[in-house]
């Protein structure tokens, strides 16, 4: 697989290249721009325009690019057309070249009655016999131009059904060296296109072979490389490395009949659907027209079938795109991307089908939307990988967990029910082994105490065990305090005060406040202590604390439990687990807790929870009672928090009955 360092340096590279492929044509180089509505044209197999008394003021004038086909779609002669322009002293003594864009089908093209050149070929020299769609440069010789007026004309032949004319620009005249670097320039920015889409294609080709059950990884390759062979056979480089029209246009025309087919079986791909009913009926279909194109060898009949053929594309993009909004509605990942770059794409084909018909005459941006549409996608892939690792790297967590969990439990179990389960051995034994005719009634009540014991200790451990392996609280609520705790304490287990400002929030998991205030409460030795007082107050912060104040009569007691509870738990017992049990709950929390011994006698827990505290300075607490709260008519502090002054206003306009008086007059 490729390193990561080696496609960021890839993708910048690709990016430093893309900022840089804006090439400005220097002014000095462009002699004269010959577009425009200024065109006379004349629909006639004779050559009368290249006389030199015929009368241009009898032309049509029409624009220039165009597709002539569409001023007169019933006829299938020679149309000329004509342009005068003049040359200046200065520009006549440079070495000029005519530059036309993509001509439909064959072009003769006369500077002052002079051919200077035929069919893609500088003065008629061995014309080729097909080149339509190819851009012209013809080298216009110094003698032949006049300083001051010139007439440039050219000859029109199309026996192709849609097109016929010069369709797209430029059409200029400049030096020779501009023409050649202009073209040359075109035909590298498309090779870089080019290169990058089989680069995406050859990365995601490696992938498929690493990831196997990733179907849509092979088949986005398969349409990066077709699409990229299509373009490679429609850039004018490839005239450099094989000159031959035909075979060149077979390939290209090839690539584009099985192009929609990738793209379709993709998009199932990507979206895990099954074929439609008629789909292999249209595969067969498309290497049929191959084959017969490779039967007819006419590369004029091979594109008037595309012209009619490329229509269907957009039934293709149509059901692309009704595919998308449906996987949208149902919020599959990566829908949204693809039905953007799917809209690109469509208003870039019926840009293009423009263009080739002559109703538009702009640049193309096919191949710009399909890089946006190989980058966007590519995207989108990489994320559902990413995703997909998440979910094998959340599943592979949780399994450790269930690995810590088990290892856990079995760890406490081996260390609180092995004696247990050792003693039980021994009392059934005992048991069995007894001569007594009457089996001995206390016999079997010690071994069903021992059983509940390990019940209880079970659920214990497992809990312990589950609290262990959490790293961090699963949900949190916001919720008033005040009237939460009011709710959790059991108010006949405790003496307990709350001296709490009551528009406190917590932002917290309530079911571990809830649970570790429970088990405090019910901690089984705190039961055997004299007295057990809890006091809910604050601090400076507004942090809440659960203040437990233990006294027993015997100091000795509050000591031992002290130090059993503080010891190492290398030797485990039920009240250890049950504290080991408050002291994860605290973690989780992210609360404090602070146990410690007063004046040898008194036990003191310090649990310390976060809370929200909607003023900047608490109210002193005067009531003293069971439960008391502040007392919500004190005076306001001088600088009263802001929030809390929005939040009073509120209370006073939801509190305060407007009546509107009865405008309607009484009958």
């Amino acid at each position: 697989m490729i390193s990561l360092p080696f496609r960021r340096l890839i993708l910048i590279c690709f990016c430093f290249i893309s900022f840089n492929c804006s090439r400005t044509t220097d002014e000095s180089t462009v002699v004269l721009k010959l577009d425009g509505e200024d065109w006379g044209i004349y629909f006639n197999d004779s050559a009368d325009l290249l006389n030199p008394e015929f009368n241009p003021n009898n032309l049509d004038i029409t624009t220039v690019p165009n597709n002539f086909r569409n001023l007169n779609k019933t006829y299938r002669g020679s149309i000329w057309i004509r342009k005068s322009f003049e040359i200046t002293t200065e520009q006549h003594q440079k070495s000029l070249a005519l530059q036309l864009g993509k001509v439909y089908q064959s072009d003769e093209v006369f500077v002052n009655g002079v051919l200077i050149g035929k069919n893609n070929s500088a003065f008629g020299k061995d014309p080729e016999e097909y080149s339509f769609g190819r851009p012209r440069i013809y080298p216009i010789p110094h003698d032949l131009l006049l300083e001051g007026e010139n007439v440039l004309i050219i000859k029109i032949d199309s026996s192709l059904s849609t097109s016929a004319g010069i369709i797209t620009g430029p059409i200029r005249i400049v030096t020779y060296e501009e023409a050649i670097n202009g073209n040359l320039y075109d035909s590298l920015v498309e090779l870089i296109f080019v290169g990058f889409y089989l680069f995406i294609a050859l990365f995601f080709f490696i992938n498929f072979f690493n990831l196997r059950e990733n179907k849509e990884y092979l088949s986005f390759s398969v349409l990066a490389l077709i699409f990229s062979g299509y373009e490679l056979c429609k850039n004018e480089v490839r005239f450099l490395i094989f000159n031959h029209f035909a075979i060149l246009k077979f390939l290209e025309y090839s690539f584009l009949l099985i192009l929609p087919y990738g793209f379709i079986k993709f998009i199932q791909d990507f979206f895990e659907l099954k074929p439609f009913k008629y789909q292999r009926i249209y595969l067969f279909f498309q290497f049929f027209f191959i084959l017969v194109f490779l039967i007819v060898q006419n590369p004029v009949f091979w594109y008037n079938f595309i012209g009619y053929w490329d229509i269907h594309l957009l039934a293709v993009i149509g059901y692309a795109i009704y595919v998308t909004i449906l996987k949208f509605r149902e919020q599959k990942r990566g829908s949204t991307i693809h039905l953007l770059a799917l809209v690109y794409l469509l208003y870039s084909i019926l840009k293009e089908i423009l263009i080739e018909r002559g109703y538009l005459n702009s640049p193309s941006s096919l191949e710009t939307s399909f890089l946006v549409y190989l980058i966007l996608m590519t995207l989108a892939l990489r994320f559902q990988f990413l995703m997909m690792k998440r979910k094998l790297q959340n599943r592979y967590d949780r399994l450790k967990e269930a690995d810590s969990l088990r290892e856990k439990i079995f760890f406490y179990m081996d260390a609180m029910i092995s004696g247990p389960l050792k003693l039980m051995k021994d009392k059934l034994s005992e048991y069995r082994e007894s001569a007594q005719k009457t089996k001995d009634k206390n016999l079997v009540k010690e071994v069903i105490e021992v059983q509940s014991s390990i019940d209880n200790v079970m659920d214990d451990i497992i809990e312990l065990s589950r609290l262990e392996v959490l790293k961090e609280v699963p949900f949190k609520e916001q919720v008033n305090f005040v009237s939460f705790i009011n709710d959790v304490i059991p108010e006949d287990d405790i003496t307990y005060s709350i001296k709490v400002n009551p528009e406190t929030e917590i932002l917290n998991s309530l079911d571990l406040i809830n649970s570790v205030v429970v088990r405090l409460v019910d901690f089984p030795p705190f039961k055997e202590f004299n007295h057990n007082d809890l006091i809910i107050t604050q601090d400076l912060k507004g942090n809440v604390h659960f203040r437990f104040l233990l006294f027993h009569s015997n100091s000795k007691v509050a000591q031992k439990l002290f130090n059993e509870l503080s010891e190492n738990y290398n030797q485990l017992t039920p009240i250890k687990v049950k504290w080991a049990i408050i002291l994860e709950i605290v973690r989780l929390l992210g609360a404090k807790i602070d146990f410690k011994i007063i004046k040898k006698k008194y036990l003191k827990i310090d649990l310390g929870i976060s809370a929200i505290v909607p003023v900047s300075e608490l109210q002193p607490i005067k009531d003293s009672t069971a439960v008391g709260v502040l007392n919500q008519t004190a005076k306001k502090s001088e600088k009263e928090d802001w929030r809390v002054t929005l939040k009073r206003i509120w209370k006073f306009l939801k509190e305060t009955e407007i009546k509107l008086p009865n405008f309607k007059k009484k009958k």
